[in-house]
């Protein structure tokens, strides 16, 4: 039998062109809106899904959250298409979990060899592990975020105690790491304050009593997750 991809593009002829170019070798399904593909993702039983970047009222990176914080789909190779070659996004994508990105303009027989890849690696491959960080220092963020990104983590940063409530709930990151300045409160309360929560939604907190070295941070994460 073969294997499906779904395609979602809101350019039609990016559709066509990309469904001509696999339907002899896939099934191949397509949609041309992020917000129907948002809708009805549960109904596509796709084994790799091609997910275009900028289209209109759910873009494709709303769209990937949406996927990835689904536990039945979220295994679900997700290869990125854009118009433009952006070496910083595919950095970003790929801490994120996606399988890969790929211009538009790709020629057939690259587009197959990257899709035949993607699927010889992605065999029994988990996704990333997901990192969420609160913390009001921006330099103290963005130093963990981009070393834990660097070690191939998928990272969220968040400021304040209920944006963190509001994503462990829609997302279910792995491990919330409890930064030094949080809104004024120690790390220890704010541990407090949301233990019985996240013992309920099962998310590892790690309480920063001051901050860690970027070796150190990694290493505190591993041990965190029982690496």
């Amino acid at each position: 039998m073969k294997k499906r991809i779904l395609i979602v593009d809101d350019d039609i002829m990016t559709l066509k062109i990309l469904k001509k170019y696999l339907e002899d070798t896939y099934d191949v399904v397509t949609e041309n809106a992020g917000y129907r593909f948002v809708e009805k993702m549960g109904s596509y039983d796709a084994d790799l899904i091609l997910l275009d970047i900028e289209m209109p009222v759910v873009n494709g990176l709303e769209a990937f959250d949406k996927l990835i914080s689904n536990p039945e789909l979220s295994d679900t190779p997700v290869v990125f298409l854009s118009g433009v070659a952006n070496p910083n996004l595919v950095r970003e994508l790929m801490a994120k979990g996606a399988a890969g990105y790929l211009v538009k303009t790709i020629p057939k027989g690259e587009l197959l060899k990257r899709i035949e890849k993607v699927f010889a690696e992605g065999a029994g491959v988990k996704k990333a592990d997901e990192i969420l960080i609160l913390d009001n220092d921006i330099e103290q963020l963005k130093e963990m975020r981009n070393n834990l990104s660097a070690n191939n983590y998928r990272v969220k940063v968040v400021r304040s105690s209920m944006e963190a409530v509001d994503y462990i709930k829609n997302h279910h990151p792995d491990l919330f790491i409890i930064g030094k300045d949080s809104s004024g409160v120690s790390p220890e309360d704010v541990y407090e304050s949301l233990s019985s929560f996240l013992r309920d939604e099962r998310v590892i907190p790690l309480v920063m009593q001051e901050n860690f070295f970027s070796t150190e941070l990694v290493e505190r994460v591993k041990a965190a997750l029982g690496k």
